[in-house]
């Protein structure tokens, strides 16, 4: 059934636009002229569609993708990775130390190990006799030399009595020395102690010597009964430098008018 309505003409943009009220918006030539309010109508709904269909395309473009994030270079990771591990340093056909660790990370391409926990180390003299033993939190061993260098509460206790407290020590596996640039603490069987930095002493902690000591030592080794005087000069070399000259003074000339 055709549904009659009154034609009216309508201008919109220059085109002329039919419609009927229920019918398809496309109509043939006999379909009814569209009203200036319908025009606007289909032109907010273009308009709509525009944007939508836009808005689609936008949120297909923009679409959040997950993130890669860089996997570590193998360089980065530990080749070998044990724990309680025991390792031996040897020098001339003789073991020179003996090293205890819980925890031990391997880098080989980097040529280095990291001990990560409970460092313990033994070392021996000549005659492979035990002289001292070295405690640490953890250390660090170059695979080049086989130097290792101990921190985190670093405490060596020779067997004769001596203790050497400090933050970080070096151990030369070359020429079986300890060296540290750290404040150094050290305790003698006689009670006195030596604080100072700049230590560097043989494994055995027989000869020693430090830059800049502080000596404290209890009354009774002041005691003297020959009524020398009570302080003189220590006879084993500690390291002190030498004061510095004072620079001559410059004599004033009168000037002559």
């Amino acid at each position: 059934m055709k549904v009659k309505s009154q034609i009216k003409s309508c201008h919109c943009e220059g085109m002329r636009y039919k419609s009927i009220g229920f019918s398809p918006m496309w109509q043939s030539p006999e379909a009814d002229y569209i009203t200036s309010g319908n025009c606007f109508v289909v032109v907010m709904r273009l308009l709509a569609m525009t944007l939508f269909i836009s808005f689609l395309a936008s949120c297909g473009s923009n679409e959040v993708k997950p993130s890669t994030a860089s996997l570590t270079s193998s360089d980065e990771l530990p080749s070998q990775t044990s724990a309680h591990t025991r390792m031996s340093f040897s020098s001339d056909g003789k073991v020179r130390a003996v090293m205890n660790a819980s925890g031990v990370r391997v880098f080989e391409q980097k040529r280095h190990t990291f001990l990560d926990s409970a460092v313990h180390v033994d070392f021996f003299d000549r005659e492979a006799n035990h002289s001292s033993v070295l405690t640490s939190h953890r250390a660090y061993i170059d695979d080049n030399t086989k130097n290792m260098t101990a921190y985190d509460s670093v405490r060596v206790l020779s067997d004769s009595g001596t203790l050497v407290e400090t933050d970080s020590l070096l151990w030369d596996n070359n020429n079986h020395k300890l060296h540290s640039d750290a404040f150094v603490r050290i305790t003698e069987k006689t009670g006195r102690i030596t604080r100072g930095h700049g230590f560097e002493s043989d494994q055995d902690l027989v000869n020693y010597s430090i830059l800049l000591p502080i000596i404290d030592a209890p009354s009774s080794t002041f005691e003297n009964p020959n009524n020398a005087p009570a302080f003189s000069s220590p006879t084993q070399n500690l390291g002190m430098p030498p004061p510095l000259p004072m620079p001559p003074k410059e004599k004033r000339r009168d000037s002559v008018r």
